[in-house]
């Protein structure tokens, strides 16, 4: 999923289209799944959140605006239903799993105006470089760990994390 789309790209009769968001965003979930829950969780238990993540999503459909990315909102259901899930079935989280936790998936409400800064964040991304977009997009979006970045890019860990630092500051001083 290279490409962001604003959630109006998916209304046709004014209704939200469910299926087309569901054929574009299905990977995008099930990779974010993946990457959070490691081992920890079987392929129905993954197929069980994946439905989960879609169901909040058309329950909140009249509150989502239709200007934002649609990703941005999925993303955010996706890391708090994993979450939620794991802490059921027992396991649990360090401090530093929740640090980047920007939504609730019950206040959509909360979510939306958390979008609009997201939204921000994507466009800025757009003028990064390639590498850099990579792994911040790997990193929140995809919920990789810095480990399995380093290893993908063929970069030390110390390296990912030096990089993450400045693409955030470098966020927070043109965002805000």
């Amino acid at each position: 999923m290279n490409e962001y789309k604003a959630i109006k790209y998916y209304i046709e009769n004014n209704k939200l289209d469910l299926e087309k968001i569901i054929n574009d965003y299905s990977s995008y979930v099930a990779t974010i799944i993946n990457n959070m829950a490691r081992n920890n969780l079987n392929n129905e238990d993954k197929e069980e959140i994946v439905s989960e993540v879609f169901f909040i999503l058309w329950k909140n459909k009249n509150n989502l605006n239709i200007n934002k990315y649609l990703s941005s909102y999925i993303a955010g259901i996706t890391r708090n239903v994993v979450r939620e899930y794991l802490r059921k079935i027992k396991i649990n989280f360090d401090i530093s799993d929740y640090e980047n936790s920007l939504y609730s998936y019950d206040k959509i409400d909360f979510l939306d105006n958390n979008v609009e800064e997201i939204s921000k964040i994507e466009m800025k991304l757009k003028n990064m470089k390639e590498i850099d977009k990579i792994i911040f997009i790997d990193f929140y979006y995809f919920s990789k760990s810095i480990k399995d970045i380093a290893k993908e890019q063929n970069i030390s860990e110390f390296s990912i994390k030096q990089r993450l630092y400045r693409i955030r500051n470098k966020i927070k001083k043109e965002v805000r």
